[in-house]
């Protein structure tokens, strides 16, 4: 483990044409210009509105098909005083789905209820049982959130049931859709809304929008964006277009949150008084919220966002700390069971796709504890929770290999699968794990055709020495927040001569350099990179990928370099 790991540095495939126009109208360097036409960027208007992110430019909500179908039942269901039930997904996309919806038309004085299902005893999307559940509390209207447009069974159900119910969704839609009232979803393909990657919670918004832009209290909606914030960032959708628009103008909201719920969880996640960030959201906020989704019951999240109760909102953020805390422990064991069997074993050296399964493994942890093995052993994941019948499996894969084309070529040992290239779910019947892991391999050996897979690591430009300052910082600090679709971005650096390196962090696993680029000393952090304190002795030269920081220190700003990957320079 003291070596460095091997990545494969890759620029961006772009046309540069527009580099010079760029550089002239904003007067910024050709390093931000470049970075800007990375993100897709390319003229400047794409430009302007990517900075200004200002909420007036969001699109008329109307824009989606059969949008105004559903507007007019949910004024209709609140003119005449329907219950509507919200139906949401337990993972953070659909809770912070749910809990906008909610809160918005309670604003409007609707009769509303909502409806997670349990994830260990219902599984994802729309059910029977739940349909007749929320019959019995006397819903005349069901507006689902993030799930149900491929719910064909399940929405013919409803209806027979007595309810109308319309579907907002975000996922890829089927050859056929659901018989509802109306159905919300940009990926429709009779919808030409100009953006099609909102998150579930992004369509939501949009629901609402329209909702009450129709009768004059668009105001409203701007209360919630915070909460679509959350939603945005959770889901891993591009933070360009609306979701840099949702989130951006979310992050600012969260700063002086008027949500009782969300001031607890913030609270009980230390960072109070912080300025949030989308890192922030994504690694400290989100898993608590999906802590509850994993391991338990997801509703007590959407009672947090909804509550106006603030001994309440204290109890409930204190539950997901610890149900996070639990969440933590069991991934970690996990973890280190599956490192066990990997390790103990000469098998899957040869592997190309990490195929482990284990009984009373909790299905709800294994994506997690996948997308680990693969930042670790640098192959494709697949772990398996299973009882004596049945196991569920959780696949997460690497830039280069297509992991869901793959499962499709097995796709006759499994129960039900689902996903995409990076990402997927699976059932199987205990007595195919074995045949799966081979037949999988066969298979990817076929589609590699003996390429190594190496993690990638996309770069957008070469800093040079007069680069590296407090001024460009401050100027790559505009284009956050940075998330799928816009990260933070990478430059090359050559040459550099390491003048001196520590130890710092828990254990110690950080390493903290002190490099010279032939013009100026300069700082720079390596985060988990502890282990490479002897390979980088004084003296020696380093190529590094990496992001521009600033780092705040007894008031005084300062640039530092957070090194992504590093380079040995041969004598």
């Amino acid at each position: 483990m003291g070596g460095i790991v091997k990545k494969k540095w890759v620029a961006y495939n772009k046309s540069y044409e527009f580099t010079e126009q760029l550089k002239s109208h904003f007067n910024i360097s050709e390093m931000l210009a470049r970075t800007l036409i990375n993100r897709g960027l390319d003229n400047i208007e794409k430009v302007k509105r990517f900075m200004d992110a200002d909420i007036h430019d969001m699109y008329d909500p109307f824009l989606m098909t059969d949008m105004d179908k559903a507007v007019e039942r949910i004024l209709q269901a609140i003119e005449e005083n329907e219950k509507i039930c919200i139906y949401g997904d337990y993972d953070v996309d659909g809770i912070t789905s749910t809990a906008l919806c909610v809160n918005t038309l309670r604003k409007l004085e609707a009769d509303v209820m909502y409806y997670i299902p349990v994830r260990a005893e219902e599984g994802y999307g729309l059910n029977d049982e739940a349909i007749a559940h929320i019959a019995e509390q006397g819903a005349n209207l069901i507006v689902t959130v993030d799930c149900g447009i491929r719910s064909i069974d399940t929405v013919e159900t409803v209806k027979k049931s007595g309810m109308d119910i319309i579907i907002t969704d975000h996922h890829e839609c089927g050859d056929i859709l659901p018989d509802a009232y109306a159905i919300v979803n940009p990926h429709r393909h009779d919808c030409s809304y100009p953006f099609k990657e909102l998150a579930g919670v992004g369509v939501a918004f949009k629901l609402m929008q329209a909702v009450t832009e129709s009768i004059g209290y668009s105001e409203l909606l701007f209360e919630v964006i915070d909460i679509a914030a959350i939603g945005t960032i959770a889901d891993v959708v591009p933070l360009l277009d609306e979701n840099r628009i949702i989130v951006k103008k979310g992050l600012e909201k969260l700063m002086n949150t008027e949500n009782v719920g969300l001031k607890a969880l913030i609270d009980m996640s230390d960072l109070k008084d912080k300025q949030i960030s989308s890192y922030n959201i994504a690694f400290i906020i989100a898993p608590r919220i999906n802590a509850a989704g994993r391991l338990a019951d997801a509703s007590r999240c959407v009672e947090l966002l909804i509550t106006e109760d603030e001994a309440l909102a204290y109890e409930i953020a204190k539950e997901l700390e610890t149900e996070n805390k639990e969440r933590q422990r069991i991934e970690a064991e996990i973890l280190e069971q599956a490192i066990a069997k990997l390790t103990s074993t000469k098998d899957f050296e040869n592997s190309r796709i990490i195929v482990l399964d284990e009984q009373n493994w909790h299905a709800g942890v294994i994506g997690i504890v996948a997308s680990r093995i693969v930042e670790q052993f640098n192959k494709p994941s697949i772990l398996i929770a299973r009882d004596h019948e049945t196991g569920k499996g959780s696949a997460r894969s690497m830039s280069g290999f297509n992991l869901y084309e793959a499962m499709c070529k097995c796709s006759e040992l499994f129960e039900k699968f689902g996903g995409h290239e990076m990402a997927a779910g699976l059932t199987i019947k205990a007595e195919y794990i074995g045949a799966f892991r081979k037949k999988i391999n066969e298979v990817a050996e076929e589609m590699l055709l003996g390429k190594e897979l190496l993690p990638e690591l996309l770069v957008d430009y070469k800093l040079e020495p007069a680069d590296i300052s407090l001024q460009v910082a401050k100027q790559l600090k505009n284009l956050e927040p940075f998330g799928m679709g816009n990260p933070n971005p990478n430059f090359v650096c050559r040459n550099m001569q390491i003048l001196d390196r520590k130890l710092v962090g828990t254990s110690s696993k950080h390493l903290s350099l002190n490099l010279y680029d032939g013009n100026n000393n300069i700082k720079a952090i390596a985060f988990n990179m502890g282990n490479l304190y002897n390979v980088l002795s004084i003296g020696k030269k380093i190529d590094i990928i990496c992001c521009m920081d600033i780092n705040l220190w007894n008031n005084n700003e300062n640039v530092q370099l957070v090194i992504k990957d590093i380079k040995l320079i041969k004598n």
